[in-house]
């Protein structure tokens, strides 16, 4: 009994240091292999570009397996095909190698390729040692492997449970690849294939860098090289950038702007006028509205054409937020001092010629005065003599009536002719604000009624008819100025209608002022030239209008000389034919 039990003691025993042993090197097994997988770890970390990555993949397999070479093939666009031999290949080795990836491809569910694109998307990737004992050792005919296939073992690289390409090992020996390493094998893919992601998205940065750089200097140069001044600020309104050219326009007015101090800031230090509203603009901007071509007088206000600038703010908006305030403002400045200069030389020039032609139709009109009242007392003389001899004849039917009728023409068209020159000679008073009005007391009815007599007399076509929906007419204003208004809109209602018709001019009163209407049937006016019709040189361009003569000042002379009374100018095309210019004048202008 004694015996049997030592026996037995004696088999646990044994069984026990077997079990420690077995449970020992188990352990040391498991120390061993996660000491490998930290040591290639490492090495596909540390790699930082694919070519690394490659030369980790092929020492961490040349551990578990000897073999022929091995293969990389990335789902990108196109494919990326990367062969590591392990010694120099055949050219029948490396075809059939690419005939087994495109087979497996097409398993692993990658988009279809053909053994010609692989070949030509391929790239061999030698070892820096192969390529050494090529130059060194025997010649590369002795070194060539066999053309033949033995096995070969294809694993799919996948990040995040995403398959980013394929890993294919080949040999020309067959049962090269042991099962029993297919996990291992498996979890070095692994590593590999988060190592060339890392690879990938790091050269995507780089290239993103790069572009942004390029992109960066390339605005650079862009700004630096603007005629235009550019003005960039904060959201507190502190100039961030000013490129040469606004440097140089603010330098030109003697401001020298600090980087980062809000506008407003520097405004209230400083004696510079202009300043303020500079910084009103960049104000008005930060509040999200878009500013344009806003006029800064910049000079010294004594100067004949002082330094102007013209101005355009928009606000800047963080483009990561849909909603938010302004971080910021652009504005661009244009020194428009050169177009000043140009249109003060220009005004000048036609106010000195439109003196100069007003010498010759005081002359005309004068004599033209003289000769229809000669005429007239001559055609009253006659028909007094006839009335004497009780003849009966008719005065109209006497050459001297046709005569007054050709004279009142002429005397028509040189007062047309005399509102064109008006109209060049207010034009510079209009440009420069020195439009100066005469006010008088007088019937606006009898003004409308003499223009209306002025513009018939070389209407015949036309009948204008005047519509007096008021009692009391008496208005203070420029007598001689309403005149040039109601004459300029009859002018144009006559000009644009020249198949005749009626022009109606109506009178009434609306709210405290004098509304005159002057109604047409003629050609009328687009909708999309509406609201430029009052603008300086501003014709109608269409075919209908290109046959009627005009320097497009009348409108805008008008409108400047309404408005300067006080009131309201517009025009709205009527539902049939033509159009209809209204505008309104205080029953009682104010006098300067």
């Amino acid at each position: 009994m004694e015996s049997s039990v030592q026996s037995q003691s004696r088999l646990t025993e044994s069984a026990y240091r077997s079990s420690y042993i077995r449970n020992g090197d188990r352990l040391a097994a498991i120390l061993q292999e996660m000491e490998y997988l930290n040591t290639i770890g490492k090495s596909f970390v540390a790699a930082i570009d694919r070519f690394q990555v490659h030369r980790a993949l092929l020492a961490a397999l040349q551990k578990l397996y000897s073999f022929a070479a091995c293969t990389i093939l990335l789902k990108s666009d196109p494919f990326e095909l990367s062969i590591i031999p392990c010694y120099p290949l055949s050219q029948a080795f490396l075809a059939a190698m690419i005939e087994r990836i495109a087979s497996a491809a097409s398993v692993m569910d990658f988009p279809a390729v053909s053994v010609k694109e692989l070949a030509n998307a391929s790239y061999l990737d030698a070892p820096d040692e192969l390529s050494i004992t090529q130059q060194l050792d025997a010649p590369v005919q002795d070194m060539i492997g066999g053309a033949e296939i033995g096995s070969f073992l294809n694993i799919p690289l996948t990040v995040e449970n995403r398959i980013v390409g394929m890993l294919s090992l080949f040999d020309e020996r067959e049962g090269t690849f042991d099962t029993d390493l297919l996990k291992l094998t498996t979890m070095i893919a692994d590593y590999a294939a988060v190592a060339l992601e890392n690879v990938r998205l790091r050269e995507q940065e780089t290239a993103l860098w790069r572009q942004a750089e390029i992109g960066r200097q390339r605005l650079e140069l862009i700004i630096s090289s603007m005629a235009e001044g550019l003005l960039i600020t904060n959201e507190r309104g502190g100039i961030t950038l000013l490129n040469v050219s606004a440097q140089h326009l603010l330098a030109q007015a003697q401001l020298d702007l600090k980087q980062n101090t809000p506008l407003r800031k520097l405004a209230l230090a400083s004696n510079v006028s202009w300043l303020h509203k500079l910084a009103d603009i960049i104000d008005e901007a930060l509040t999200g509205v878009t500013v344009m071509n806003q006029e800064l007088i910049a000079g010294e206000a004594g100067e004949s054409v002082p330094l102007t600038l013209s101005i355009s703010a928009a606000p800047l908006h963080d483009a990561s937020q849909s909603q938010s305030q302004p971080i910021g403002v652009v504005a661009v400045l244009n020194d428009v001092t050169a177009n000043k200069q140009i249109e003060k030389l220009k005004d000048e020039f036609v106010s000195v010629v439109s003196h100069e032609l007003r010498s010759p139709l005081t002359a005309i009109k004068g004599y033209t005065q003289h000769l229809i009242r000669r005429i007239e007392r001559r055609l009253r003389k006659t028909q007094q003599e006839h009335q004497q001899q009780s003849s009966a004849i008719s005065v109209v039917d006497l050459p001297e009536s046709y005569d007054l009728r050709s004279l009142g023409i002429i005397q028509s068209q040189a007062n047309h002719l005399e509102r064109l020159v008006n109209d060049l000679l207010d034009l510079s008073q209009v440009q420069w604000g020195k439009l100066h009005l005469q006010y008088s007391s007088f019937y606006l009815a009898d003004v409308l009624a003499e223009s209306i007599r002025s513009a018939q007399a070389s209407a015949e076509q036309h009948t204008i008819y005047l519509d007096i929906a008021v009692q009391d007419t008496k208005i203070v204003a420029d007598k001689m100025r309403m005149s040039q208004v109601i004459g300029n809109i009859l002018d144009n209602a006559i000009k644009y209608s020249p198949q005749g018709g009626l022009v109606t001019v109506k009178l009434e009163e609306r709210e405290g002022d004098y509304l005159v209407s002057i109604t047409d049937q003629g050609i009328g006016i687009s909708q999309e030239y509406l609201d430029h019709i009052f603008e300086r040189f501003y014709r109608v361009r269409n075919t209908a209008s290109r046959q009627y003569s005009g320097i497009g000042l009348g409108l805008y002379v008008t409108k400047a000389i309404v408005e300067e009374h006080g009131g309201h100018i517009w025009v709205t095309n009527n539902k049939g034919l033509g159009c209809t210019f209204s505008f309104t004048v205080p029953v009682a202008a104010h006098a300067d």
